[in-house]
């Protein structure tokens, strides 16, 4: 910390300031060095990532290019010394509730910040001499013992070396990729090192809306083991223009580029989501830059821990992943759409999987699928799965995930006015 500069007193002041000092001793004492320090980020090749993409202004949040762009101004000591040491209490003495929750976070960082890693995506380059380069860098969280780390695809896809730091930021281990689901855009990568630290899963499905977060992941690729903290914004959400059948956690937990495959926590320390992606922009652009653009603010995404769980286990033992199949085009109908009119097409007022394909070339029942052997027809609004309704908060994508192709379900059906049971078999869904 830098020294500030002191003039010199004079002899009243000496005078002034000793008795001063006499009276105040013990009674307060306080320190604040306002000093600044700007860190700039120059040329930071090394946090590019060639797999960034963006769904409909949203854009993963894998690391990207900081050629000089980030610039960070840091204020410190700003806070005295008393106040740092103090801890926040009722008139009464007792810990004020966001004491509690403060001590609840920084509990959840000292137990799991040791389980997460940065994961480098490395590529070879060939030419007078052979060398090998990071092309990307992002997060993943330690989920066994043996070595087993849970990530995005995305932060994998493409890389011919995997490389990854430990919390320490001094231990490094060479990766090998077990098994990636683009799809569901889940990686598992292996270290044959001894591990500091593993997480364990939560279920996910008991998440509440407001409920504190934590997220953890290399922010900017620079930033190793950020910690940000926010709430469960929404759950069981869709990303516009993302075409993979996940559904989402919505949080206001600041997730950077570079947070790509770090885990979302609640403050039981439990893994709850995998960081996956954030919204920067919304609306469209015009010939003008930014033109009719929202600048979207606290829209992060992350992968529900009870799908994820789900796919590493397959990836961990099988290097694949094995979903059920309908063989349908559908569109969930939700309080907000229901009995609404659409480009002249009236949706129907019930809640649930509306079979169509409109605006698609492709049929909406697939010819030979589980569907059409079934009896399933356009325009049928499945509504329940083995009983179980499906709604806004449980999408037809979250229903099956727990089936396995070859299980037969019972589909209650809207046709028109009249309700079916309809008896279906699932198959594997085609690779394809």
């Amino acid at each position: 910390m830098k020294q500030l500069n002191k003039a010199p007193l004079t002899k009243s002041l000496r005078a002034t300031f000793a008795l001063t000092l006499l009276l105040l001793t013990l009674v307060l004492t306080a320190c604040s060095d306002n000093n600044k320090a700007t860190a700039t980020t120059t040329g930071s090749s090394t946090t590019t990532d060639a797999q960034t993409t963006s769904i409909a202004g949203a854009t993963t949040s894998t690391s990207t290019t900081v050629a000089g762009a980030a610039t960070a101004t840091v204020t410190k000591g700003a806070a005295t010394t008393a106040a740092a040491n103090s801890t926040p209490a009722t008139s009464s003495g007792t810990t004020t509730t966001d004491q509690v929750e403060s001590n609840s976070v920084v509990g959840v960082v000292k137990k799991l910040s040791p389980s997460v890693v940065t994961i480098y995506n490395k590529a070879v380059r060939t030419g007078a001499q052979t060398s090998e380069v990071t092309r990307g860098i992002g997060s993943g969280v330690i989920i066994s013992p043996d070595g087993y780390i849970l990530t995005n695809a995305h932060v994998v896809q493409g890389a011919q070396g995997l490389t990854v730091a430990f919390n320490n930021g001094q231990t490094l281990a060479t990766a090998k990729l077990i098994g990636a689901d683009t799809e569901g855009d889940i990686a598992i990568i292996k270290v044959d090192d001894k591990v500091p630290a593993v997480a364990s899963f939560g279920d996910s499905s008991k998440l509440e809306v407001g409920e504190t977060v934590v997220a953890i992941g290399a922010a900017l690729g620079d930033f190793r083991n950020s910690v940000t903290k926010g709430v469960v914004s929404g759950v069981n959400r869709t990303i516009p223009g993302d075409t993979s059948p996940t559904v989402y956690i919505q949080t206001d937990a600041p997730i950077n580029h570079g947070n790509s495959g770090g885990p979302l926590l609640n403050l039981r320390g439990e893994i709850i989501g995998i960081n996956t992606a954030v919204v920067r922009t919304t609306g469209t652009s015009g010939t003008t830059a930014n033109a009719n653009q929202d600048l979207a603010e606290g829209l992060g995404f992350a992968i529900p821990s009870n799908t994820a769980k789900m796919f590493a286990d397959q990836l961990i033992a099988n290097g694949t992943v094995s979903r059920p199949y309908f063989g349908i085009r559908y569109q969930m109908i939700t309080p907000a759409i229901a009995g609404t009119t659409l480009q002249g097409l009236t949706i129907p007022t019930v809640e649930g999987a509306w079979i169509n394909s409109r605006g698609s070339r492709q049929p909406a029942i697939v010819a030979g699928s589980p569907a059409d052997k079934a009896g399933l027809k356009e325009d049928d609004v499945i509504t329940a799965v083995d009983g179980v309704a499906l709604n806004d908060s449980n999408p037809l994508v979250t229903a099956i995930l727990k089936y396995k192709p070859t299980d037969t379900i019972n589909l209650t059906v809207q046709r028109g006015t009249q309700s079916l049971t309809v008896s279906l078999t699932l198959v594997e869904r085609p690779k394809s």
